[in-house]
């Protein structure tokens, strides 16, 4: 079974393999299921969460501890004493019992504002997971409008060469004629079935790449990489799109939570500072006692009561540790400051470059659309005239390749302006308010 019959197969086995139980996938549709289901975003709600959940009075250590214990003892002795009246008192066995119960509460009242330093810092570390969440989320929808719109784009490559491939078979059909008439050389319709064949061969390996994109959407979806659904058959852009309205880095996630991190650097560094003040702790408790023995000094003893006091520590010298992390802690600072300006310049530069990238594939596509005009006109009238031998094989050979070329061309500049669009959207956070 040569080319030409297993093709035609293969086309219709693909067709039916994607239409198999396949549903519609809208953009909104995979954007939806992006947001419920990637993986990186699920993990990056979670870290989240956890953020939210530290957040707390207790945990930044502003809240008392209060904890209960209690024992009980049971001892079997043997018992001798003596004592300075001259009693002595000997016995084996002697039975005893203790018991013991308290209720003790322990807060810290003064630790040089330590616990407030401590408390803010929390709430900007669950400011900053919730921008790293929303920069995920920017990225992840990202890849899947980029793949999505992926598909449409080797969808459309694949009619670019299905409408080439009737091109080139009607240009062998026409040379194949001419060769049983006797007007011209076998040559040309060799030549043309050689470039059916190389067409046929590049619209083989494009319905394998359409595949696979297909199941790269699936992965970011996570989901079954088999399961099948179709994509729209065209890309829409977004016509209100402000270049200008897009180069503020500092809407751009990323940034946003790098200068939050520079300010959890700063409250680190007071929480560090802070060790150097004393500490005031109040304490409380509350306690009961029993003890009965059944020969001894004392056969009966019952406490109960509250106890109330407090504890001051003062740190006066630690090995120089204290000094050690202070210093720490402000090169950990200085390090995110930098880190903050580092990521600022990096997003400036990447609009900038995704704003250019955007205005140049704007350009392209206009004369792209311009060209596949000419290149349309240009072929129809090469195939009257090779019908009517006005002109050569090659001639004709030409106009149809310009116009395959500029079929796959157009293809790839709607590709590339929505890729631009979405990279700018990326960048601004406003791919999903």
């Amino acid at each position: 079974m040569n080319l030409k019959q297993i093709l035609p197969f293969v086309i219709f086995l693909v067709a039916f393999t994607s239409c198999l139980h396949a549903q519609k996938l809208t953009v909104q549709d995979a954007i939806e299921i992006c947001l419920e289901k990637n993986f990186d975003i699920v993990l990056a709600r979670t870290d989240s969460a956890i953020a939210k959940r530290n957040n707390t009075i207790g945990n930044a250590g502003m809240l008392p501890s209060i904890s209960v214990n209690a024992g009980v003892n049971y001892g079997l002795n043997n018992l001798h004493q003596k004592y300075t009246n001259g009693t002595e008192i000997n016995r084996n066995g002697v039975n005893s019992l203790n018991a013991n119960a308290s209720a003790n509460l322990n807060w810290t009242l003064f630790d040089g504002l330590k616990m407030f330093f401590a408390k803010k810092r929390l709430s900007m570390q669950e400011s900053f997971s919730t921008l790293l969440l929303k920069d995920r989320v920017q990225a992840s929808v990202a890849d899947v409008l980029n793949s999505y719109f992926g598909i449409v784009q080797q969808k459309q490559n694949v009619a670019a060469y299905q409408e080439a491939l009737k091109l080139a078979e009607e240009r062998l059909k026409i040379a194949t004629s001419k060769v049983e008439l006797g007007v011209t050389s076998k040559t040309d319709a060799l030549q043309a079935r050689v470039d059916v064949n190389a067409i046929k061969s590049g619209l083989l390996k494009q319905l394998v790449l359409l595949e696979n994109t297909k199941q790269t959407l699936n992965t970011l979806l996570a989901r079954n990489v088999e399961t099948p659904f179709e994509v729209e058959d065209s890309i829409v852009f977004n016509n209100e799109l402000s270049v200008q309205s897009l180069q503020e880095i500092n809407n751009n996630f990323a940034v946003q939570a790098a200068n939050v991190q520079a300010q959890i650097s700063k409250q680190l560094l007071k929480e560090t500072q802070a060790l150097r003040s004393p500490v005031i702790v109040g304490n409380a408790a509350y306690s009961y006692n029993y003890s009965k023995s059944a020969a001894g000094f004392s056969l009966f003893n019952q406490q109960n009561g509250l106890t109330l006091g407090a504890t001051l520590a003062f740190p006066i010298f630690n090995g120089l540790n204290l000094n050690r992390q202070v210093k720490i802690a402000k090169m950990n600072t200085l390090q995110a400051e930098t880190n903050t300006e580092q990521i600022k310049l990096q997003v400036s530069l990447l609009q900038k470059k995704a704003a250019r990238e955007f205005e140049l594939a704007a350009d392209v596509l206009k004369l792209e659309e311009e060209n596949i005009g000419y290149a349309r006109e240009n072929v129809m009238i090469a195939t009257e005239r090779f019908k009517l031998s006005q002109s050569t094989s090659i001639e004709f050979r030409e106009a149809q390749k310009s116009y395959e070329d500029a079929l796959l061309r157009l293809v790839s500049a709607r590709y590339d302006l929505k890729k631009a669009e979405t990279e700018l959207l990326r960048l601004s956070g406003k791919i999903v308010q």
